[in-house]
């Protein structure tokens, strides 16, 4: 049996029509930029509203600062606001070349000693295999002998 077609009459809703007021909320900058949301100064950022359970990171635009907001899942939850400064540092290409020239070093002694380790093997399983064909050999010879 089919559900009788109960409608729902709510004066607050505007079917598909919405008042002037409702629209004109505050817009809030779009996310963009690797996931940081752009501001031009802390207090856009503390003022940010924020979800709860999410976090959201900013990037001032005026000032090398990174800013990061972080709610809790409890309306009784303070956010928290953490600051952090953006420092350029120049690389020391020298001890990269270093360090990795040392590790390529250190990769190749190891490669060479596995490569001598392999041969020595080789070796060792030459000797054992033509002592082998000697006993073997001089064996059939004493035998042709007896059968003479």
């Amino acid at each position: 049996m089919p559900f009788p077609n109960y409608f729902y009459n709510n004066p607050n809703m505007n079917y598909g029509q919405q008042s002037q007021g409702q629209n004109m909320q505050q817009i809030q900058p779009q996310i963009q930029n690797g996931g940081f949301v752009i501001v031009r100064n802390e207090m856009e950022a503390r003022n940010y509203p924020v979800g709860f359970g999410t976090s959201v990171m900013f990037k001032d635009e005026t000032a090398p600062y990174i800013y990061s907001k972080t709610m809790g899942f409890s309306q009784l939850d303070r956010p928290i606001f953490e600051k952090y400064k953006l420092v350029k540092e120049e690389p020391n290409y020298e001890e990269v070349e270093t360090n990795s020239m040392d590790s390529i070093r250190n990769e190749m002694n190891k490669l060479w000693e596995e490569v001598n380790l392999l041969k020595e093997e080789r070796n060792e399983q030459s000797v054992k295999r033509n002592s082998v064909a000697k006993t073997a050999k001089s064996k059939s010879d004493e035998d042709i002998i007896d059968a003479v």
